[in-house]
């Protein structure tokens, strides 16, 4: 038998017991597939973490719910970088902001991470440019599957699922109040199957109306499809969400850039927030997809198997 370390963190937080927490194995090289998925069951978080050295970036990260692998992960990315950085793993200044690389089933994709006095103080990913796909119009059905009813989702812009390397399910939903009544995890099994017609397990869901006036927008993310009624910050969904915004013209871009804050997490007292930038070109294109945000350290443990 032999022992593992492995790190719990909250994510897109710096508050403990906050956020969105995350196990990462920060030398995870010779786990099996089976054997990750079995650890990531046993943890029993929205999201796992495994490193492993990589031949084509600064690392390999693989990121395992406790039913499936995804190719990337907005949450676990953050926290990945943060652990490695605060473990001395990396070798990286003391102050200033230095680019690393991560191996992901979504590619090689560029992470920031800002120090000061030798410690994190904010990891940014890079994530995949958005694919639009056709809107979801039926409204009622939408609203049903998700615990509520026809009057549930908004009526503009219409319920679309966008993709930065995992398709995420955008609904607006009518008002704040509606959407903290939805009940976790939507209609179960109901929204799963519903959300499987447009070839997405993530439901997020959000309203302008936000409980911080420093936010952009207020977010629930339903994926009961993959063990998850509900997450308490979604760091892909974000980058969607926030494409999804700049794109309808619901949130203009100053200077080239949208910037949104996501509030999450508030509804299962795990309070979270997400910081997002869309870089738009000339010709109103997207060009640059960013999602940070901080993270703190709670638990340190092995795993004998």
């Amino acid at each position: 038998m032999s022992t593992h370390q492995f790190y719990q963190l909250d994510v897109f937080t710096d508050t403990p017991l906050a956020g969105n927490p995350l196990a990462v194995f920060p030398f995870a090289g010779g786990f099996s597939d089976a054997t990750m998925q079995a650890i990531a069951r046993e943890m029993n978080l929205s999201e796992t973490a495994f490193v492993m050295e990589s031949d084509k970036a600064t690392r390999r990260v693989r990121f395992f719910t406790p039913t499936a692998e995804l190719p990337l992960a907005g949450h676990p990315t953050i926290g990945t970088w943060w652990l490695l950085a605060e473990l001395g793993a990396l070798d990286l200044p003391r102050n200033g902001t230095v680019r690393v690389t991560q191996e992901t089933g979504a590619g090689v994709l560029a992470v920031d991470i800002r120090l000061t006095d030798g410690a994190p103080t904010e990891v940014s990913m890079t994530q995949p440019l958005p694919d639009f796909d056709l809107p979801v119009a039926d409204r009622e059905r939408l609203g049903t599957a998700l615990g509520g009813n026809g009057n549930t989702v908004g009526k503009e812009p219409t319920a679309q699922v966008v993709t930065t390397a995992l398709p995420q399910l955008m609904v607006p939903v009518a008002s704040l109040e509606i959407l903290q009544s939805l009940p976790s995890g939507g209609a179960g099994a109901g929204l799963a199957a519903f959300l499987r017609e447009f070839g997405t397990d993530c439901a997020m869901c959000y309203t302008m109306e936000t409980v911080d006036p420093n936010a952009t927008a207020h977010c629930r993310m339903f994926a009961p499809g993959l063990g998850v009624p509900e997450d308490p910050a979604t760091g892909s969904a974000a980058g969607a969400l926030a494409s999804y915004l700049v794109w309808h013209g619901i949130v203009p871009p100053h200077d080239g850039v949208g910037r949104i804050l996501v509030e999450q997490g508030l509804e299962i007292r795990r309070p979270s927030l997400i910081h997002a930038e869309i870089s738009v070109g000339n010709g109103g294109e997207i060009t640059q997809v960013l999602v940070g945000g901080q993270a703190v350290t709670i638990i340190t443990g092995e795993v004998t198997l």
